[in-house]
């Protein structure tokens, strides 16, 4: 639980401290308009243990605990008590509260209520409440104005500081179509834009229907009876925001600002469906396999790792069919191999640089040069 504290320049907290200022670093929800009497109501803060407010009235300032009952906190401002204030420049400050609270103001014939508001938002620029005529007295508080309509003596407490809209999408930073037919990226946004955090994932290519390749989504592949399949993996970025570092130039600029950001090639371009990010793959049996032994004894070969040129940066698994794993009897166990695939990045001029080990979110001191890690298994047949 949380509990709050008050300064005073001269040591403890007095009830009423006298010509000096009382700062409350923790309050940070305050009245817009505050004099007269009145009071509050509003809900306690999770953690909170108390409710504290500094009421301020001229030269006094008061401080004390605000009462607490079923998660709800209230106080009442009056002459009884001391806290009511007679002079414009009044101000409240409290501490402990969730947004929503409201407090009352009572004039000499009616009362008004508004809304307890965020500290945060009183930095913001106010705007010109419109006047109604000489009949309504408009005097400004923090963040709102005080109305009063003099000839029936009717009051309000009126915001100034209009709701903002919600922000619109971030502008990444990254590759953009040329406004040339046939529209490719061949430029890109690198300044007032937003980067990522340079984080990449593992895409997996298998077989697909009517002997197409597709992306292996579930992560997963038929062993074949027969034969072997073959599994290609590669590393692009996750697309939150990066440009290249490449210096322009009609050979090489179209090509690198592409790289790793998956859809930005064309049929008929060089590097299409191949802009996958420089890497290399470690692939390795899951310590959980039932199976002993390594790749070979679970029917899976590593035939290119990524450092290759067939194409660079492209690892290629193959898996064949076992009697071990896959065994033809149907009272034999049948088991699944699990891989694991590590990328670990090479040369790739983007920014920001590819994150690996704690920047990618890997604790263990195994996976410091790490990128992106991935499983796939490998069922049976039905």
């Amino acid at each position: 639980m949380r509990r709050f504290t008050l300064a005073l320049a001269l040591g403890a907290i007095p009830a009423a401290a006298f010509g000096q200022t009382v700062s409350c670093p923790d309050c940070r929800h305050v009245a817009s308009w505050f004099r007269g009497e009145g009071g509050f109501i509003a809900t306690v803060a999770d953690g909170a243990d108390e409710v504290v407010f500094v009421a301020s009235c001229g030269s006094v300032s008061i401080t004390g605990e605000a009462r607490v009952s079923g998660g709800t906190a209230a106080q009442i401002f009056d002459h009884r008590n001391g806290l009511a204030c007679d002079r414009d420049g009044g101000s409240l400050e409290i501490a402990g509260l969730k947004d929503g609270g409201w407090y009352w103001i009572t004039d000499d014939r009616n009362s008004a209520v508004g809304s307890l508001v965020s500290k945060d938002i009183l930095d913001r620029e106010t705007t010109d409440i419109t006047s109604a005529g000489a009949g309504v007295e408009m005097t400004p508080g923090t963040g709102a104005v005080y109305l009063k309509e003099t000839a029936t003596g009717r009051v309000g407490i009126l915001p100034n500081i209009l709701p903002e809209p919600p922000a619109g999408p971030a502008l990444l930073c990254g590759p953009r179509r040329s406004p040339d037919w046939p529209y490719p990226y061949d430029r890109q946004a690198a300044s007032g834009c937003m980067l990522g955090g340079g984080g990449t994932k593992i895409r997996l290519v298998g077989p697909g229907a009517y002997g197409a390749r597709a992306a292996v989504a579930t992560g997963m592949v038929t062993r074949p009876t027969t034969g072997s399949i073959t599994v290609t993996a590669d590393l692009w970025l996750d697309e939150s925001g990066s440009y290249t570092t490449t210096a322009s130039d009609a050979g090489t600029f179209g090509a690198d600002l592409r790289r790793g950001w998956v859809g930005r090639t064309a049929a008929g371009q060089s590097d299409h469906d191949q802009n996958w990010l420089g890497a290399t793959f470690t692939v390795t049996l899951d310590s959980g396999d039932p199976q002993t032994g390594d790749l070979a004894g679970a029917g899976v070969e590593v035939a290119e790792t990524g450092s290759g040129s067939t194409p660079t940066g492209q690892a290629s698994i193959t898996i064949s069919s076992s009697s071990d794993y896959c065994p033809s009897s149907a009272g034999d166990p049948r088991h699944t191999a699990t891989l694991n695939v590590a990328a670990t990045p090479g040369t790739n001029a983007i920014h920001p640089p590819v994150a690996t080990g704690e920047a990618a979110g890997f604790t263990e001191p195994a996976l410091a040069t790490v990128a992106a890690v991935t499983q796939l298994r490998i069922v049976c047949a039905p």
